[in-house]
């Protein structure tokens, strides 16, 4: 099956991953196997990627506007924590006096039931005392019916006014106890408030130690640049050598052909020796074979050396 692209990018990035430097060996090993062109092709496109995520993280900002984004950062917080603290305040004021008001309600209505309990006893000993006149002083069953109805009667609308006041005494009571739930929400949305203070703290402490990390994989991967840079030259000067022994075999093959040719005329004039002639003949073919697969196979290094060469100046 033919690799892809896609293939050769996913082998690259996890061999990266794995701390491997992705070269055009290690992504072929790691592959099984595949033509070194194809492989070579797509890693053009892998380096370009990664070059450009590179090129990326190396902007650096002027230390001017860097401290002069903290300075901001700084301000904008604390003005965000003062106005938390000044709102934070309001709403406590704004609670006590909505609790100090419904407690004084709550006092009044108490105040108002303890006159009428007061009332009420007052006509009761005033009931009291009328009935005993009326028996004492032999007022007329009329009369005293009457008077007692009277008071009977006032009597009930004081209970009446005294049950009216107690509702409003317990309705001031429900009041006063949202007042104290809706203070207790307040406190722990307060808590809550200070809570997400510690939380963005330790976010801005994580995003300092963050910033370290990528400041310390930046340096591993200019070290990693000088690295490559000293592989490619290598490969130049292999390259270089490569050539120098190719021309070599050229220059050999070359001397192989003349010595065929004389061999070729001399079997013409020498026919005596036709069977000695055909056995070095024989020998010296067998030679250049072995030459040209020599030369085939320094000509497929070299393909591929200048493959890598092709691949580093790529990267540059």
């Amino acid at each position: 099956m033919a690799l892809t692209i896609q293939q050769v990018h996913n082998t690259a990035d996890q061999l990266q991953e794995q701390g491997i430097k992705p070269t055009l060996a290690e992504v072929r090993k790691a592959l099984g196997g595949g033509s070194f062109t194809t492989i070579s092709e797509a890693m053009k496109s892998w380096r370009q990627d990664n070059q450009q995520e590179e090129q990326l993280r190396q902007v650096e900002l002027p230390s001017s506007i860097a401290e002069r984004l903290q300075t901001l950062g700084a301000d904008m917080w604390q003005t965000a924590i003062d106005i938390a603290n000044d709102r934070l305040v309001k709403e406590r004021e704004a609670l006590e006096s909505i609790k100090t008001k419904a407690q004084a309600e709550t006092d009044e209505a108490q105040e108002a039931v303890k006159t009428l309990e007061i009332e009420q006893a007052d006509l009761l000993v005033q009931l009291d005392e009328v009935t005993a006149t009326a028996e004492a002083a032999a007022i007329t069953a009329a009369q005293v019916t009457a008077e007692r109805d009277i008071l009977t009667q006032t009597l009930s609308d004081t209970q009446h006014q005294l049950d009216l006041e107690r509702a409003k005494t317990d309705s001031a009571q429900g009041q006063l106890a949202d007042l104290r739930s809706s203070f207790d929400q307040q406190a722990k949305e307060l808590n809550a408030n200070i809570s997400k203070v510690a939380t963005l703290e330790a976010n801005a402490a994580s995003d300092e130690a963050e910033v370290s990390r990528l400041s310390a994989e930046l340096e591993a991967a200019k070290t990693e640049l000088k690295a490559v840079t000293i592989e490619r030259n290598e490969i130049a000067n292999a390259t270089a050598e490569v050539k120098g022994e190719l021309k070599a075999v050229i220059v050999e093959r070359d001397k192989l052909s003349g010595l065929y040719e004389q061999l070729t005329q001399q079997q013409a004039a020498l026919n005596t020796d036709h069977q000695l002639l055909l056995k070095q003949y024989e020998t010296v073919t067998a030679s250049y074979s072995a030459e040209q697969e020599k030369t085939g196979a320094l000509t497929i290094e070299l393909e591929k050396m200048q493959v890598a060469l092709d691949k580093s100046t790529d990267q540059e």
